[in-house]
């Protein structure tokens, strides 16, 4: 927990050892081990295109989204005790495998709802009450929040017409947790909306 914190300070300060900071304090090289380019702690957390092409970044993302369907799974769970059902849960892409939550078991977007290709990160829904979320997790560099939070909001715009033309209530809740574990107002605002 001490290092976790100390992680998160020193990265919000920008004073970690990536390869720029020990340039400046001792004169190493300051390029990416990865790549040609130089090592900001930017780079290294959402910049580096080896990284992300060896899936270091997708990596993280399922790691923080495991945490939030396991959080859903949980409150599903509890309010499955209570019949009638009010919350069936489908994750989809929750580890580089693909693998599901069991409850669900579908990996990709329930059929009854809209018939589409996209693969939102998360579903959750309830057939009783006609309510469907869609849940896109990103993990941006903090200062872009704002603009990955419009992006996924217009990814699933249709998605949410089409459901809508099929009688669903559509909540569309893009999620951020930035790169260096600062999470943003909507995923607050997503967990208290579920109850969380």
């Amino acid at each position: 927990m001490v290092k976790r914190a100390r992680f998160t300070i020193r990265a919000a300060y920008d004073v970690l050892t990536s390869p720029t900071n020990l340039s400046q304090w001792y004169a190493e090289d300051p390029t990416c081990p990865l790549c040609p380019s130089l090592a900001t702690l930017k780079h290294i957390l959402v910049g580096c295109k080896t990284s992300l092409a060896q899936g270091r970044y997708t990596w993280r993302h399922n790691q923080v989204l495991k945490c939030l369907a396991a959080v859903f799974e949980s409150q599903r769970t509890s309010a499955n005790v209570h019949p009638p059902p009010i919350i069936q849960v489908a994750a989809n892409t929750i580890c580089s495998g693909g693998m599901g939550l069991e409850a669900a078991g579908r990996l990709c977007f329930p059929a009854e709802i809209a018939a589409i290709n996209l693969r939102p990160d998360l579903v959750l829904w309830s057939a009783s009450l006609k309510l469907v979320y869609i849940i896109e997790l990103t993990v941006p560099w903090e200062s872009a929040v704002e603009e990955a939070y419009e992006l996924k909001k217009l990814r699933y715009a249709e998605l949410a017409t089409d459901a809508q033309q099929q009688g669903w209530n559509v909540k569309v809740h893009p999620v951020e947790v930035g790169c260096r574990g600062f999470v943003a107002t909507s995923t607050s605002r997503l967990l208290r909306e579920m109850g969380v």
